[in-house]
């Protein structure tokens, strides 16, 4: 085993999550290089991971007429250029770790998938939820056969409404014209790709319907003002829960690696936040039914697949409560769990008669956060899993190929055209 150089493409959020393996584990991973436009992002990055001035590019161009000097890159930029900053890196022979979604359109996955094909490198996708202790423990249940063949999957994702509003109101993925995304391919192709995991068989019809219900600019709440710590009345701001002092500034700051990105690489001080709030320039200061955005706000798909299993997955934004659930019914038993809470029971039938019920807790900090990092402990898991791949070692069974990838991604693609149509659409 060697320890494997990676250049992220994109020094944001999610690529330093990912590069965080070579600071738990420097024998496994070393970062060597970086490309990133925003020049006070490249420094505090460089900075963290001790990287020469010579790699350091601020544009893709510059980065590939080098002669390769790593063994992967970790590209993290946004959704809607995955796809042309990938391309040149698997044509200069880079094995590559993608974020999800690794396209926004149908077109977009076909070119990745004929270029991975040409180049013969490697292409992972960032599923991360598939290295979650929780989903892989459940997926071992699948593969040892304890609940027969899988005859009916629901999943369900509740994203909480100051996630809701942070992300898909106010921030980056708000407007599909800006991000490339809609809500269920930025949101929640994690989802559906666990849905395609666990079946393990071919999606063939899809249906879904869903629609911009909350936050369409009709629902105002009435006399609101368009900036809540600017002009909106004392007797709503207070009372509403898309506050934007109270979602990001009291009474702790939080999101800070979006809401105050404009202030990065300074302290957060009480006041410098409060003031980034009361600058109409900060979309965070807005209110949410003013924002430019264009997303649904809650869908549902039914997915039908080969074998004659059916899929359900219900995304709902807005709610009180963070909340991914997961049942699985097969012939002989089934599943059925809640992630945020790291536990959930397999139940079959013995002897015809008896119903045998067996708790599984897996007792993993609230099942969101942990050494291993976010998303249930997979973020580190997935890294590592990468860096192995790349030194030649088996697989394991969380590992999410580009050719893994295509059928959520294409399901997502072919029910975003099933609702808009109001049609059962076929997905291959």
């Amino acid at each position: 085993m060697r320890c494997i150089d990676v250049v992220l493409v994109g020094a944001g959020d999610r690529a330093d999550v990912y590069a965080g393996l070579s600071l738990k584990k420097p024998e496994k991973m070393k970062v060597v290089g970086i490309v990133e436009p925003n020049q006070v992002r490249m420094a505090l990055i460089k900075e963290k991971y001790n990287v020469s001035e010579e790699n350091c590019f601020s544009n893709l161009e510059d980065f590939v007429k080098r002669e390769k000097f790593a063994d992967a890159v970790i590209n993290g930029t946004m959704d809607q250029i995955h796809v042309q900053t990938s391309i040149p890196v698997l044509e200069k022979g880079y094995d590559l770790l993608l974020e999800k979604p690794f396209c926004v359109n149908e077109k977009e996955l076909w070119e990745l998938k004929e270029a991975a094909d040409l180049y013969g490198s490697r292409v992972f996708i960032c599923h991360v939820l598939r290295y979650a202790p929780f989903y892989a423990a459940i997926k071992h249940h699948l593969l040892r056969g304890e609940i027969g063949e899988i005859k009916s999957i629901q999943l369900e994702e509740h994203v909480a409404h100051h996630h809701m509003g942070v992300s898909y109101l106010r921030g980056k993925w708000a407007n599909e014209k800006e991000c490339g995304a809609p809500f269920l391919l930025a949101k929640s192709c994690h989802d559906i790709d666990l849905m395609m995991w666990m079946t393990g068989s071919k999606p063939i019809m899809v249906a879904s319907f869903g629609s911009d219900y909350q936050f369409r600019p009709e629902k105002k709440p009435a006399g609101a003002g368009h900036y809540c710590m600017l002009d909106c009345p004392a007797a709503i701001e207070e009372q509403c829960m898309y506050s934007a002092r109270r979602n990001y500034l009291e009474p702790e700051i939080r999101w800070t690696q979006y809401v105050y990105k404009c202030l990065e690489g300074q302290e957060l001080t009480y006041e410098n936040c409060k003031q980034s709030l009361m600058d109409p320039n900060n979309n965070y200061a807005k209110c949410v039914w003013d924002c430019e955005h264009d997303i649904v706000d809650h869908q549902s798909v039914i997915v039908n697949f080969e074998d004659g299993a059916v899929g359900t997955f219900s995304l709902v934004g807005g709610a009180a409560k963070p909340e991914r659930t997961i049942h699985i019914i097969g012939t002989l038993g089934e599943i059925k769990g809640v992630f945020e809470e790291s536990c959930y029971e397999v139940r079959t039938i013995k002897n015809g008669i008896v119903l045998d019920v067996k708790t599984c807790d897996l007792n993993i900090n609230g099942g969101m956060d942990g050494e291993h990092g976010e998303h249930g402990g997979g973020d580190l898991r997935l890294a590592e899993d990468f860096v192995d791949s790349v030194n030649g070692m088996p697989l394991s069974i969380s590992c999410t190929s580009l050719d893994d990838s295509i059928a959520s991604h294409l399901t997502v693609f072919k029910a975003e055209e099933a609702r808009k149509t109001g049609m059962v659409v076929k997905v291959f």
